[in-house]
């Protein structure tokens, strides 16, 4: 960004009357618009109501001494962007520290070299120039954070907007969904097939931001309007047709993790599979019996267009409880120990089952966990689901 020495204004500071006579007119043959201030009260004065692009500034002043204007020109937020250059005939290099503490950019020894005054001029311009160039340039990257932060709570709300409410009946289900400040690629559905066949999902795309929560998003509409041609009933053949239709080549090198889940309330039987995705947790009600981990056995969707999945069974006893999960919930980076893992966390869960069955449980849990991670922040998605089955 080059600029005419007709737009550059230079204060020149000086109590030495025939001294800044000489500097201004040294100047002012170059074109730069020159201001004299006679003290360093005036010279703050003057630049605050006109904001200098270079300051030449006397260190031996009456009253107040260069160091002092030079030190509240640097404080001033207005001002402390401009290219401040102390004149001074000291040459000790302890002197010059103390100038460079007070926030000097440069030095000028006198008496002035006419050559080297411009130089250094011509040296502080370009400077104050290039810091003008990066401030613009970080008020707009501030500017876009800001409107990228503004599309991302606007993209969780939606991604809310989709997430089912509370169920009660012969299943009783709640959940949370807590974004990220990035926003993930977390999804959840819980929905009455028919009379008889009660589904439940929960998928995790890789990645952060908008690209991961498409391909969620994309997958909760297909199943949640049922338009995806396959059997809703069987899980296997539902992670098969979505590995077919979502290859990560064709979606940026992205995949999901999912667990898919159908009860069945005559039999009391839930069949399910999983794609890559953490253990269901279930757990009878009387607690005499451990908790179970319904893993399942297949590839995270998008891998490998020839993945296989297995659907599986399990009895559902009466009052039992189920927990479905993303990883985001215990993959939790903490300053004074390791990344939180899966058995810390069911161990964690194993703790709060009696918890869980309250109306508030899943709140309860998720504030143990907080507490248990020394309340850092979690950097990613997290969701939950829990159901009993009465």
């Amino acid at each position: 960004m080059d600029a005419s020495p007709a737009s550059i204004t230079i204060l020149l500071v000086d109590d030495d009357r025939i001294h800044s006579r000489i500097l201004e007119a040294r100047l002012k043959g170059q074109g730069y618009q020159v201001l004299i201030a006679n003290s360093g009260e005036s010279a703050l004065e003057q630049a605050r109501q006109s904001p200098p692009t270079l300051i030449l500034c006397d260190w031996l002043m009456d009253g107040m001494d260069g160091l002092e204007v030079c030190r509240a020109i640097k404080q001033d937020s207005a001002l402390q962007a401009t290219h401040f250059i102390l004149l001074t005939s000291r040459s000790r290099v302890e002197d010059r520290v103390i100038g460079l503490d007070c926030g000097a950019d440069d030095f000028l020894s006198k008496p002035v070299d006419p050559d080297e005054l411009l130089a250094r001029v011509r040296s502080g311009i370009r400077l104050h120039q290039a810091n003008e160039c990066l401030q613009l340039l970080a008020d707009e990257l501030r500017s876009q954070k800001e409107r990228m932060d503004q599309e991302l709570a606007e993209a969780a709300d939606y991604v809310r907007s989709l997430l089912p409410v509370q169920v009660r009946g012969s299943v009783v289900v709640d959940s949370r969904f807590v974004p990220s400040h990035e926003l993930g690629g977390d999804s959840f559905d819980y929905f009455w097939l028919d009379d008889d066949h009660f589904v439940m999902y929960l998928a995790d795309a890789s990645g952060h931001g908008l690209a991961a929560a498409f391909p969620s998003i994309s997958l909760h509409n297909q199943l949640r309007s049922r338009s995806l041609s396959v059997d809703l009933h069987d899980p296997a053949e539902v992670l098969k047709a979505l590995n077919s239709g979502f290859q990560m080549e064709r979606h940026q090198g992205r995949y999901l993790t999912l667990w898919y889940g159908v009860y069945q309330s005559s039999s009391r039987t839930l069949r399910f599979a999983s794609a890559g995705h953490p253990p269901a947790l279930i757990w009878s009600e009387d607690g005499g019996t451990p908790t179970s981990w319904l893993r399942g056995q297949g590839m995270a969707v998008g891998l490998f267009e020839d993945a296989t999945y297995i659907t599986e069974s399990h009895a559902v006893d009466h009052g039992a409880c189920l927990l479905v999960y993303s990883d985001g919930l215990y993959e939790v980076a903490r300053s004074d120990a390791p990344m939180g893992a899966l058995p810390e966390f069911v161990d964690l869960v194993e703790d709060c089952r009696d918890l869980l069955r309250a109306d508030d449980g899943l709140d309860r849990l998720l504030e143990r966990i907080q507490t248990a991670n020394g309340d850092v922040r979690f950097t990613d998605d997290y969701s939950v689901i829990r159901a009993i089955f009465p």
